[in-house]
């Protein structure tokens, strides 16, 4: 029988470590082209949690809203993605947020089934609950509320996860003014920052986030400097161990997608202990098209 999500989904801060996995390996794509639900139209999902009730995934969108997706997952393999509604993100006075220049980056699933999403203008940290609606806002951690620290406007915060242990945790897209190029800090509420370098690999923007038990996977991408095809990533950190020490030693792997080397993934979320779902913005000759890919972690 067709499942709108894996059977085996558990609570994510139940999930074990994933400091050893190897590979990736990717367990089907779909595509899911322009469409509209409510005159708004679907795509630009920049981050993706689960739904609480367990019948698929909230996507957050550019566009100012938060969509209800169920996915299909048949024998492992990812089947289909389909829109079932949206809510438009709304400030306490009704106002759509995307008319206060609220722009949706990095999203976290909360432990009361809130949604707490993260905008690059401002930047600005906002609590919604399942309906859109603003429930309260959230401070960010000091080194990022400067939006003159970012070095430029839009490499400002672009991921967002949270843990009972580490609070809000969150980072921007390319590191800030007076950092190199390759040194990257995550920062978080309840913990000391941690800083870990990319060098060694191809420069990489950070994309998204999402937390497995200790660990932190960050979605990261890279772009080839002649054709400019992009290359995501996968970058595990131990938020535990990686606290106190001056530099993270962290392990990044790469996905293989060499048919969507067109795709900016921006969004991944766990669905279980080492299966993950991943999600594109992009525009493709004037079309919104978000690509799905389901990946399971190796060791």
């Amino acid at each position: 029988m067709k499942q709108l999500i894996s059977a085996s989904i558990v609570l994510i801060g139940l999930l074990p470590q994933h400091l050893s996995a190897q590979s990736v390996s990717v367990l089907g794509q779909f595509i899911l082209g322009e469409s509209r639900i409510d005159g708004e139209k679907i795509g630009e999902f920049s981050a993706l949690v689960l739904d609480p009730d367990g019948s698929g995934v909230l996507a957050i969108s550019d566009r100012g809203y938060m969509a209800r997706l169920q996915i299909g997952i048949i024998d492992g393999r990812l089947t289909d993605v389909t829109p079932v509604s949206l809510q438009v993100l709304k400030a306490s006075d009704g106002t759509a947020m995307r008319d206060l220049d609220f722009n949706p980056e990095g999203a976290a699933l909360l432990d009361d089934s809130t949604v707490a999403i993260v905008s690059e203008d401002g930047p600005q940290l906002v609590v919604f609950d399942l309906q859109g609606n603003w429930v309260r806002e959230e401070i960010l951690p000091v080194s990022l509320q400067d939006a003159a620290q970012q070095a430029s406007k839009k490499d400002g915060l672009e991921a967002l996860a949270w843990t009972e242990n580490s609070g809000i945790i969150s980072m921007t897209e390319e590191p800030q003014i007076g950092n190199g190029r390759d040194q990257h800090t995550i920062y978080s509420t309840l913990q000391k920052p941690v800083v870990f370098s990319s060098a060694g690999s191809d420069d990489v923007s950070v994309k998204g986030m999402e937390t497995v038990g200790d660990s932190l996977i960050l979605l990261e991408r890279s772009r080839d400097d002649a054709t400019r095809a992009a290359q995501p990533w996968l970058r595990f950190v131990d938020m535990k161990t990686c606290a106190g020490l001056d530099l993270c030693k962290t392990r990044q792997v790469p996905v293989a997608l060499d048919d969507l080397a067109d795709a900016d993934f921006e969004g991944i979320v766990a669905l279980d202990d080492n299966m993950f779902l991943i999600v594109s913005d992009d525009k493709i000759d004037g079309e919104l098209r978000s690509a799905f890919v389901l990946l399971m972690l190796e060791e």
